[in-house]
């Protein structure tokens, strides 16, 4: 068992692109630590996007325990208003809060989902999104320092399409300071476990991916330098390791390319589940006329009586609503111009799955009926307005993929099977290296530490 682990999050970094990079020499330091350790593919909950996945890493639990269901979220009890959730609204204890009841300390900086940063005996830097400073950090103390270093929440992204060389400035920027931030503490704080999470991976996905992934690119090399600059910052993060420390990586989601974006709140108008935009406006303006809406990324509710002031669903008639449109999502097509079940074109959805297959917990009812994943290539979204079910997005080139992120172990054997892990098994598994097992999280224990220390 070892006295501390160090957890550094490459947020949105596909396994295989990780791989790749260090196969060609692209991440130096990363492929010294693969050769030395395990690097398994990790499944991202369900939507697999970040404000999700980082609260089942945190807590070990699954969405209908820890309470975060999406980057927003309808207020429970509320019927139709909807807020953005933070650290405040998760429902679970986080990694701090499980380290700190077994007398351990934490160091933990950059993690989406974290803000407001409330007072406790541990160190917190919250990440995306953190709209004040102020609030971002705890304990206070550290504010000045941080300023001095230059840390920023977030990267700005800007207009991307007209300066995509000044966004990859302004991301090399955040990165530079955020890692002089994480060095600094790591060294000065006192931590028994450490977390550390470099969100600009995912930043330059979204907006550059065509860069990453085609060599054509005019800025493929400019992106190559940029892994170089975050192989870099790994390296710097792990220098700072005893011999005998825990190390592991992690990835909140894969990645992959996002060249059509499918609307499913337009499809659900001209498909006549939702009432249309001129005489329903917005969310909370829905009435009995509507069977269904939906909430990003692609969470379908049904218009049920006993959820929604303004339902007109029975529960029965709901699950026959519900089946119904699983079964056209998943025969929805697009030849890029139109979409419908009619057209001959590509798949827009991979799978529609219901809430109780997924989920399990006391927040269940608080989920969507149904959640539907998108074909490969595909961005769903859950914007209320605009017209066209599939429309281009000159900015976004890429998207989350709930496959292909990734798990790592430093001196860890690898395990029988290929199964993927499950994001509620890092909790446990990072906790255990450290001799902390708290009871009731929903992960298993994985990669070497079924006996609670190194094999």
């Amino acid at each position: 068992m070892a006295e501390r682990a160090l957890i550094i999050g490459l947020d949105g970094m596909p396994r295989t692109l990780l791989t790749q990079l260090a196969a060609e020499g692209v991440l130096p330091h990363v492929a010294d630590l693969l050769a030395e350790g395990f690097c398994g593919e990790l499944r991202a909950p369900v939507p697999e996007i970040s404000s999700t996945s980082w609260a089942t890493f945190l807590t070990g639990t699954n969405p209908a325990r820890h309470g975060i269901f999406g980057f927003t979220d309808l207020v429970p009890g509320e019927g139709y208003r909807v807020h953005f959730p933070n650290l405040l609204h998760l429902r679970e204890p986080a990694l701090w809060a499980l380290a700190a009841a077994a007398g351990r300390r934490t160091v933990c900086v950059n993690v989406p989902g974290t803000y407001p940063a409330v007072a406790m005996d541990s160190v917190l830097v919250a990440g995306f999104v953190a709209p004040h400073f102020n609030r971002a950090v705890t304990p206070a103390r550290l504010l000045p320092e941080l300023r001095r270093l230059g840390y920023e929440l977030d990267v700005e992204v800007g207009d991307v399409v007209a300066d995509p060389e000044g966004f990859l400035t302004r991301a090399i920027r955040a990165l530079r300071a955020r890692t002089d931030a994480m060095e600094y503490l790591l060294t000065h704080e006192p931590w028994e476990l450490g977390v550390a999470v470099f969100t600009e991976t995912d930043r330059v996905h979204h907006f550059l991916w065509r860069a990453v992934a085609d060599p054509e690119d005019p800025l493929h090399q400019a992106v190559r330098d940029f892994y170089g600059l975050v192989d870099e910052c790994v390296g710097r993060l792990v220098a700072l390791l005893r011999p005998d420390d825990e190390l592991f990586m992690v990835s909140d989601h894969g990645f992959g390319p996002a060249d059509r974006q499918c609307y499913v709140n337009t499809w659900l108008r001209e498909s006549g589940y939702l009432a249309d935009l001129d005489s329903t406006k917005k969310l909370t303006g829905l009435d009995s006329r509507s069977t269904a809406f939906a909430l990003d990324p692609a969470r379908i509710y049904l218009n049920r009586k006993s959820r929604f002031p303004g339902g007109g669903l029975s529960d029965a008639e709901a699950e026959d609503m519900s089946a119904e449109i699983a079964d056209e999502l998943l025969r929805l097509r697009s030849d890029g111009a139109r979409a419908g079940t009619d057209v001959d074109g590509p798949l827009l959805v991979s799978q529609v799955l219901r809430a109780d297959a997924l989920y399990e917990g006391p927040l269940l009812s608080q989920a969507a009926d149904l959640l539907v994943l998108p074909a490969e290539g595909v961005q769903l979204r859950g914007a209320w307005g605009g017209s066209g079910v599939v429309r281009a997005d000159a900015m976004l080139t890429g998207t989350h993929t709930r496959d292909n992120a990734l798990f790592y172990r430093r001196a860890a054997p690898a395990p029988d099977g290929d199964t993927p892990m499950d994001m509620v098994d890092v909790a446990p598994t990072v906790l255990a290296s450290i001799g902390v097992r708290p009871l009731g999280l929903d992960g298993d224990l994985v990669l070497g530490v079924a006996d609670g220390g190194r094999e």
